[in-house]
């Protein structure tokens, strides 16, 4: 019977974690660039239950007896919870917003033939582009700031620098910020972007975009809500050759969240009745333990 409460309590709690998850992707839904998490529930390790000191009562037929005193009842799950969030990575829907600083990264890069397996079906490359948190946008910012993300709303900060919505630095492919504007009037701010991600600036200079891809993005931590970093410095690699082609980078449009509101809404009445299922079991445990304690063996 207590089993049963800490069964039902676990799931009460996986639950609240995954709806917490799904109100999170819902309160992002107008987050350019956002990747919805999706929580995953995992059953505790199970446990072999076994009747003790029982060599007169009748075997489980196909389980022996263990030490000549126990028989094996059989295996007992032990409630679940929510083990991680993973990340979808799915293309969100483009949209045009005319403004010369929003960017869409589009991409179908090609699967490699060692590619890792996630759901047994090989995990092709995300392409994502370099930003960093900066105290000073002087320098190269180093490989334990670079973070990554798609969040492609860009604006101008007082400095002249191209950053994003969270405040990240855009970088190059050198690994500075990149500047569009200054006090020379050299650098207007105007630019244009080509598709494979070359900025060219007014002053007739240009600079790279720093795109990289990740091979299994599955393998990156989310930071925040909309940016990643990257665990390994080999999980993510620059583009190369057969990527040509491959991706394109839309100046004037932007990247929209890839949560669908219908199925998130349908996904949380759902958790709202498995979390009420698993109340009234506990309401229906604690009816009968109450039971137990003050009325079974009663003298009237």
């Amino acid at each position: 019977m207590i089993r049963g409460l800490y069964t039902a309590g676990s799931g009460m709690v996986a639950l609240q974690n995954r709806q917490e998850a799904l109100a999170n992707n819902l309160a992002n839904i107008n987050t350019p660039g956002y990747k919805q998490n999706e929580g995953v529930l995992r059953a505790f390790p199970e446990e072999l239950l076994m009747r003790m000191n029982d060599e007169e009562g009748p075997d489980v037929k196909g389980y022996p007896k263990i030490d000549k005193h126990a028989v094996q009842i059989g295996r007992l799950h032990q409630g679940v919870y929510m083990s991680e969030s993973i990340s979808n990575f799915i293309q969100g829907d483009i949209a045009e917003s005319n403004n010369p600083y929003d960017v869409a990264l589009t991409d179908n890069l090609p699967i490699p033939e060692n590619a890792p397996l996630f759901n047994k079906k090989p995990v092709q490359p995300k392409l994502f582009v370099s930003v960093a948190k900066l105290e000073n946008a002087n320098g190269a910012a180093t490989a334990e700031q670079i973070r990554y993300g798609r969040n492609g709303n860009w604006n101008v900060n007082p400095q002249g620098y191209l950053v994003n919505t969270d405040g990240y630095y855009l970088l190059g492919n050198d690994n500075r910020p990149i500047q569009i504007s200054d006090d020379t009037g050299l650098l207007d701010g105007k630019i244009t972007i080509d598709a494979d991600g070359l900025i060219h600036l007014s002053d007739g200079t240009t600079r790279q975009l720093g795109l990289v891809k990740a091979n299994n993005p599955y393998q990156m931590v989310r930071e925040g809500n909309n940016v990643f970093r990257a665990q390994n410095p080999e999980d993510v690699q620059a583009l190369e050759g057969p990527d040509a082609g491959r991706y394109a980078i839309r100046q004037g449009w932007v990247e929209r969240a890839n949560v669908d509101p219908t199925r998130t809404m349908t996904d949380m009445m759902t958790v709202m009745r498995a979390y009420e299922a698993n109340q009234r079991v506990i309401t229906t445990l604690d009816g009968t333990m109450d039971k137990a304690v003050n009325e079974v063996g009663r003298v009237t």
